[in-house]
């Protein structure tokens, strides 16, 4: 065991020093509350954190914190949702008056003059405006850090650290660390209160006078950012001015009980090292990430002496709070925040709850503790995860969408959408510059939230796009010479995109977006969200599709242009772009399937929404004529469904996309009772990706694989994808790294040893999870339909379906138990039981309700408010819906 150094040593020592200290033959002893860390609801180590990405995240949707729990240097990344750069805003490209010519060219199956044409256009306008456009860059400010809130312990000379542990309760929101020094216990925990709105921290110890050390505020050196501070006794500041003007600040309270509070650094210190070199503005730095930190005290701090408990309110501004004065806001924030620290604890853990516990799945505790980091190893090694790694890997995926994700409070700036790392990034230029990618990420990031009975997170993204309305008519005008909305595949908190070279001819991301804001409709009834934001949305973009259709000599309505998003066809070649990486790089086809879906989809809701809310009825009869001239998505004479409505070779047969198969997931066209031939077809497409392999495959591609594998009712092959994706892409403290780290994984190469996180991953597996267990589209209810041998025992509360039903299930020896459905609305109910399969008798408050029954289907008449009972014929319908005694669910 290594000794401590002195007190102005330790500041220095680096992450992976701090890991050797603690001690391997006392640690076996230690852990978190045991009926806890039998539970799936933490998350704990008994290493501290080596790097930011290993660390474990709080926040409230507004401020984020990374807790890396580092017995002698404590660093919390700090985030505002809405600290973003502003150096780029949206320039005309005026490609609109290319679009003719762009057409003809596209109709005459001319790809690569066609893409050569719009490319020219975009360099020329740009390097007019003196940009720099390399067609990777897509025009995107990143979201940027705040800062560090840093802690140094002044522990004894000479003693050791024991018995280390420290976890994340995501049931509380509150991560901890504990360890012992010299026989005294010293304890640490975080939370983000949403109702005050600051970041909280308790020090503590058993043994009274023992804590003393250095608290900081800092930020990673940044030569675009000047930063100031200044402290007094009680409080430390940091303010931070960008270049483009874009200020912010935090502020820290310091509240000592025993023991005395001063000035450590009274005005700002940046951290020691070299100042990095200035990055161009709208250039793409897809490795710039991570960079290297100093571990050293820096910034402006405060120190305490002999104190019994210390406790730090924190509380982060941009100049959206206040333009004037963001430090100043701060400090109102905190004079209104109560002391109290046991009385902040209860409310935000009540608060907390509000979200977390309505839903849940159990699927058995272990029999003894086990660090989650250890179980993550194990399924690493197999390549099989236990099943509480499995109720893990679903908890994990709602703690992130609720503390990323949830609504900001009245009369606070509105709401940002999950990012790709949801609130949390530590880099300048973090990868993909943490921005909305409409691709495949943020619709991962959102589409499971409705069934686990979270949909009003979903809230946040009707708004943003709402806002964002008035530029996505600009840029439709501009790009495409088209009215209505749209919506680059790539987008900031306040752009709207420009032109890149994977995506710039993809016009299908409004009506993806509109999918995940359809299911909030559909999951909820809400007519005012109906009326005020789904179905101006779905207008505007109706009325995009209505000038952008272009028709065929055959009299059918196609989009152009269209692609199948970052899918290229093999065999092309520009004329003028030779040597560029993008002069091979042609996404340009005839229809591809992605776009055909999401086109009948906004027709079909648009109608629907006009229905509903009984307006426009001659806008129904031209989207009734446009819906039928557009053509559905093409099988192959195998049977397979195509990418395109022709048959292309791709660039990569085995791509991580799987663009073609939206009508299956996340859509639900697809179905096996209403569509076999297509769900046949869709079977054979992933079938044929798979064949190809995984060189590009990523995290997200196993999670869509699984979610994918369980609509087609194959729950062995959805178990594997599960498998596949935790034994290659779960971290120590369940994050989803992008790519592999480990050498031979199918995608190391790009990153090699770096681990990416990314939160879509994340938070999709609460989809592919809850789906092998549960499924509601096109108005049936499936139980069990994907259920694997290896998850044979388990149960599932305050699931929520679309035509209004609560839904509860258990299960025994893979074989359904009983099922409650609570009414909400009261809507005929279908259901189908997959394990067993065959009728299931249906009872109210003990009363045997009328059913029928028919092709396996179990149908029967609800009222409002009435909770009903489901078994199969002939088995004991005991009730097994018990759950975590201490475990109450909660009402949104």
């Amino acid at each position: 065991m290594r000794k401590q150094p002195a007190f102005h040593a330790i500041v220095a020592a680096m992450a992976l020093s701090v890991m050797a200290l603690c001690s391997v033959t006392d640690a076996a002893r230690v852990q978190p509350d045991r009926k806890k860390a039998l539970s799936g609801h933490v998350v704990w180590s008994r290493k501290p954190a080596g790097e930011w990405v290993l660390g474990y995240p709080i926040g409230n949707g507004r401020i984020g914190g990374m807790v890396l729990g580092g017995p002698l240097r404590e660093r919390i990344g700090l985030n505002h949702d809405r600290l973003w750069r502003k150096y780029y805003s949206y320039r005309k490209y005026n490609t609109a008056s290319l679009m003719p010519e762009f057409r003809r060219l596209c109709a005459e199956d001319k790809w690569d003059e066609a893409q050569d044409l719009m490319l020219m256009k975009c360099l020329t306008q740009a390097a007019a405006q003196g940009l720099k456009l390399d067609l990777e860059s897509a025009g995107i400010n990143p979201m940027v850090p705040v800062g560090d809130l840093g802690i140094y312990p002044a522990h004894n000379e000479n003693s050791e650290i024991t018995d280390y542990y420290r976890s994340l309760d995501l049931d509380t929101g509150i991560a901890n660390a504990s360890y012992i020094v010299d026989g005294v216990r010293y304890d640490r925990e975080s939370f983000v209160s949403w109702s005050a709105q600051v970041l909280v921290t308790r020090l503590r110890a058993n043994r009274r006078g023992k804590l003393t050390g250095e608290i900081t505020l800092s930020r990673l050196l940044d030569p675009d950012c000047v930063m100031t501070g200044s402290a007094t006794p009680g409080e430390v500041v940091m303010k931070g001015r960008l270049e483009e003007g874009i200020r912010f600040a935090s502020v820290l309270r310091v509240i000592n009980k025993g023991g005395r509070v001063s000035v450590g650094r009274s005005i700002y210190q940046p951290p020691p090292g070299k100042m990095p070199a200035k990055d161009p503005p709208n250039t793409f730095l897809l490795h710039a990430w991570g960079e290297p930190r100093s571990t050293e005290p820096a910034g402006v701090s405060n120190r305490f002496e002999g104190a019994d408990e210390i406790i730090f309110l924190l509380s982060i501004a941009t100049d959206d709070e206040s333009r004037d004065d963001p430090a100043g806001w701060c400090r109102r924030r905190l004079n209104a925040t109560p002391t109290d620290y046991g009385r902040l604890r209860r409310e935000h853990i009540k608060d907390h709850q509000r979200y977390y516990r309505r839903s849940e799945l159990s699927l058995g505790k272990a029999q003894e503790p086990i660090p989650t980091d250890e179980l993550v190893e194990q399924a690493h090694k197999t390549g099989a995860a236990s099943a509480l790694l499995v109720e893990q890997l679903f908890n994990i995926g709602r703690y992130l969408a609720i503390t990323s994700g949830r609504p900001a409070p009245a009369g606070e700036p509105p709401k940002c959408p999950i990012t790709l790392q949801g609130i949390w990034n530590q880099d300048r230029r973090p990868a993909w510059d943490c921005d909305l990618h409409f691709d495949l990420n943020a619709e991962m990031s959102y589409w499971p939230l409705s069934m686990v009975n979270l949909s009003d997170l979903k809230e946040p993204l009707a708004d943003w796009v709402i806002s964002m309305m008035p530029k996505a008519r600009i840029a439709a005008m501009d790009r495409y010479g088209c009215r209505g909305v749209f919506f680059n595949i790539v987008c900031g908190l306040r752009d709207i995109g420009g032109p890149d070279g994977n995506c710039m001819f993809a016009t299908g991301a409004a009506a993806w977006i509109a999918q995940l804001l359809w299911r909030h409709w559909e999951y909820t009834h809400d007519l005012d969200f109906l009326k005020n934001k789904m179905y101006p949305f779905l207008k505007e973009i109706a009325l995009f599709y209505e000038d952008n259709l272009l028709e065929t000599k055959g009299g059918r309505l196609v989009p152009c242009p269209s692609c199948s998003p970052e899918m290229a066809i093999a065999g092309r070649k520009s004329k003028v772009f030779s040597g560029r990486w993008w002069a091979s790089f042609n996404v340009l086809a005839t229809a591809a399937t992605w776009d055909l879906e999401l086109i009948h989809e906004v027709f079909s809701n648009a109608i629907t929404s006009s229905k509903a809310l009984n307006v426009d009825a001659d806008k129904r009869k031209v989207w009734s004529e446009i819906l039928q001239r557009v053509p559905m998505p093409v099988l192959a004479p195998d049977g397979r469904l195509l990418e395109w409505t022709e048959e292309y070779p791709e660039a990569d047969p085995g791509h991580r996309h799987r663009s073609h198969l939206i009508g299956l997931c996340s859509g639900d066209r697809i179905t096996l009772e209403d569509t076999p031939e297509y769900l046949e077809g869709a079977r054979k497409a992933l079938a044929k990706r798979h064949a190809a392999g995984m060189n590009s495959g990523m995290a997200f591609s196993m999670v869509w694989d699984a979610q994918l594998h369980a609509r087609l009712y194959e729950p062995e092959e959805a178990i594997k994808q599960i498998n596949l994706y935790i034994a290659d892409h779960i971290m120590q403290n369940l994050f989803s790294s992008l790519c592999g780290w480990r050498p031979g994984s199918p995608s190391y190469e790009l990153f090699k040893e770096k681990r990416l996180w990314q939160i879509e991953s994340n938070i999709a597996a609460v989809g592919a999870v809850s789906e092998l267990f549960f499924q509601d589209r096109r108005g049936l209810l499936r139980l069990l339909p994907a259920l694997p041998k290896e998850l044979g025992d388990g149960q599932i509360r305050g699931f929520r379906s679309r035509g209004g039903f609560e839904v509860g299930m258990s299960w025994k020896d893979r074989r359904l138990v009983e099922a409650t459905l609570k009414s909400l609305w009261g809507e005929r109910c279908r259901v189908k039981s997959f394990n067993p399969a065959g009728e299931l008798v249906v009872t109210q408050n003990g009363r045997e309700v009328q059913s029928s029954y028919k092709d396996g289907v179990t149908e029967f008449d609800t009222q409002r408010g009435k909770t009903y009972r489901l078994a199969t014929k002939g088995r004991n319908r005991v009730s097994r819906l018990q759950g975590n005694s201490e475990f109450q669910r909660c009402e949104p």
